[in-house]
């Protein structure tokens, strides 16, 4: 997988995947659980590591569940800490992500891995 995105401090994704602190993506299309993926900084570049996709689920129905199952102050830490698991500093800045990409939220996939040692 290439994870050459950056957050909005400007540091690329796969440094926060080989330092632990993101832990989420979300992709246009599903991969399946327990495959292993190689970290790549960009197309063609050699591999920083290997991560093992841990759940795949349709965004809409990820968020569904946290919006349905949590109180008003749990639902907006949990939207606080899923755009710290995706490596950014708040939800907005998630949001803005995507709507700069030109891509709709609830037409990707949450994809939570854990890298292999």
């Amino acid at each position: 997988m290439i994870f050459c995105s950056k957050n909005e401090d400007g540091v690329p994704k796969w440094k926060q995947i080989l330092d632990g602190t993101v832990t989420v993506t979300r992709r246009l299309k599903p991969i399946m659980v327990s495959k292993v993926c190689a970290v790549q900084p960009n197309r063609g570049k050699k591999a920083v590591c290997h991560i093992r996709i841990k759940s795949c689920v349709k965004h809409s129905d990820w968020f569904k569940n946290i919006r349905l199952f949590n109180s008003r102050k749990k639902y907006l830490n949990g939207l606080q800490k899923e755009a710290e698991r995706e490596g950014f500093g708040d939800w907005s800045f998630l949001l803005d992500y995507f709507e700069n990409k030109k891509i709709e939220i609830f037409d990707t996939y949450r994809i939570e891995f854990e890298v292999m040692k």
